[in-house]
């Protein structure tokens, strides 16, 4: 390992350790700025891609737990979008949230949402719906940016109230419900929605062929 290897491996565990002193450094307090600038670029870009997750907890809570998980999983992708794929895999096993059971599933679907968010569209318009003839032997094609859940809770009107507030009734709270669920960007506005059994059955056919 050349010296610069050496000395780049050295600081980035110094910039995530709060009790490293960055001995060998030679960067004095030069190193608590460093570490502030990468703990608050790392706190905000998980606040960013999980926003209903964060309103649920607060404030504190949240970057207490995003600090948390920054230091346990830093980022492999200089690209701050990518950053928090595991993150809700992460909270579930957050020993804080462990009576937060709606948290983690959130996640995933603030996660599924800024995926359909950065998600490549189709290529070219769809065109008209003509059913075929003999639509049995149809093979139905998924949007690219759709994402498609079940759960057996209500996390999906937990998620949506905080969402779209504007389109939602007041009294909520996490029961056993059998909720379907929709995230798709048909132009450039993602969109969500509950759907039927039914309607959740086609589209699940047509994505596994």
């Amino acid at each position: 390992m050349s010296d610069l290897a050496r000395f780049q491996a050295r600081f980035a565990r110094a910039l995530l350790d709060p009790e490293d002193d960055g001995a060998g450094l030679g960067l004095g307090p030069a190193l608590a700025v460093y570490r502030n600038n990468v703990a608050a670029a790392g706190v905000e870009a998980l606040a960013a891609a999980f926003p209903t997750v964060r309103q649920m907890v607060g404030e504190d809570w949240f970057d207490a737990a995003a600090l948390a998980f920054l230091r346990e999983r830093p980022p492999e992708d200089p690209r701050l979008s990518a950053y928090g794929g595991d993150f809700p895999d992460w909270l579930a096993a957050f020993p804080p949230a462990r009576d937060l059971p709606y948290l983690a599933p959130v996640a995933r679907l603030d996660r599924a949402w800024l995926e359909a968010h950065l998600a490549a569209g189709p290529q070219s318009p769809p065109a008209a719906l003509r059913p075929p003839a003999d639509l049995s032997a149809h093979r139905g094609t998924l949007h690219p940016t759709l994402r498609l859940f079940r759960f057996s809770t209500s996390v999906p009107s937990l998620w949506l109230a905080h969402r779209f507030p504007a389109d939602t009734p007041g009294d909520l709270a996490f029961v056993a419900a059998d909720e379907p669920l929709a995230i798709w960007r048909p132009q450039h506005e993602v969109r969500a929605r509950k759907l039927d059994p039914q309607a959740y059955a086609f589209l699940a056919a047509c994505r596994d062929g």
